[in-house]
């Protein structure tokens, strides 16, 4: 099962409540993912090279760092990632 991880900080920030949200959303849509919210200061953020909140993980690569990604734009970078 691929994981989408969605790194920011502790407690989270608006963008990163609606992060999160987008990406579970975008996993009950499409089935076979999971979510998991990381924190930024993080031994698994520094191995992406988390820099700046939100960002977004999916597998190994990062997908989307610095925005909120709209559900689309989420749905369509995992279809495209997910194989």
């Amino acid at each position: 099962m691929k994981k989408i991880k969605v790194f920011g900080p502790t407690p989270p920030c608006a963008r990163c409540k609606k992060t999160e949200q987008i990406a579970r959303e975008v996993a009950s849509e499409l089935g076979n993912l999971e979510v998991e919210k990381l924190d930024i200061l993080s031994e698994e953020a520094d191995k992406y090279g988390v820099m700046i909140p939100p960002t977004v993980v999916l597998g190994e690569k990062v997908i989307f760092a610095g925005k909120v990604p709209t559900k689309e734009e989420l749905k369509k970078a995992v279809q495209k990632n997910v194989k």
